[in-house]
């Protein structure tokens, strides 16, 4: 992607121009992430907490990891207890440098790339192949999903 160097950069660009104009009007983008890279909530009489984790690939960078250094941290904790709250309210969005496109991902399609084919106690990444495995989808394709998964 053009003009995007990091994560972080990836993840402003992912606020900027793609998730807030997806959000409907009552809903509210937080810009602390302590838990997650995007924590969106709905307001009114059923509440309800969307989040989405952001991953970006650079090719001088080498892997995708997922938690902390270490191996431990929140998302990798998600991927392992498989919460029907998370499962249903977590989405991951993957770029990487050599595309304009994006990855649209659940829980269940990182776990399938999980290095090592499960969650350990250190240097948990995502498998690259999952750029030429999965479907990756436009700029307008993903705002018109997210659409749809906020007001589910």
């Amino acid at each position: 992607m053009k003009d995007i160097n990091s994560e972080t950069d990836f993840e402003k660009h992912l606020r900027k121009d793609i998730v807030s104009f997806s959000i409907p009007n009552d809903y509210i983008l937080f810009n602390s992430k302590k838990a997650v890279d995007i924590l969106i909530a709905k307001n009114g009489d059923i509440p309800r907490l969307f989040f989405i984790e952001v991953k970006y690939h650079k090719n001088s960078h080498g892997r995708m990891g997922i938690g902390q250094g270490k191996g431990g941290g929140f998302q990798p904790e998600i991927l392992q207890t498989k919460t029907d709250y998370f499962e249903q309210n977590l989405i991951w969005i993957l770029g990487n440098e050599d595309s304009e496109e994006y990855w649209l991902c659940n829980n269940e399609t990182i776990r399938k790339y999980v290095n090592n084919g499960f969650i350990g106690e250190k240097y948990n990444g995502i498998q690259l192949k999952i750029f030429k495995e999965e479907n990756s989808i436009s700029k307008e394709t993903i705002i018109k999903k997210l659409e749809n998964w906020f007001l589910l």
